[in-house]
């Protein structure tokens, strides 16, 4: 028992920023594909708005809602 958290405790400092805002980005978008693939615009507004409040959190990091746009626009 102890080895499982010692080695959960090191994958949680081994964990960036980075790495957090591009795992919740993934999510996301995964998020928004299975609300788009059902039809679902409450959702997919939802996910929407969401991203654009990280986008405006995370300035430096690579836009959210662009790459929503991206998927929107080869889908069509």
């Amino acid at each position: 028992m102890t080895a499982s958290v010692t080695s959960l405790s090191a994958r949680r400092h081994s964990t960036t920023v980075e790495d957090a805002i591009t795992a919740q980005h993934a999510g996301l978008i995964a998020d928004y594909l299975t609300a788009a693939l059902n039809a679902d615009t409450t959702t997919m507004r939802v996910v929407r708005d969401f991203a654009s409040q990280m986008d405006a959190d995370y300035p430096g990091y690579p836009s959210l809602v662009a790459q929503l746009d991206e998927l929107r626009s080869q889908a069509a």
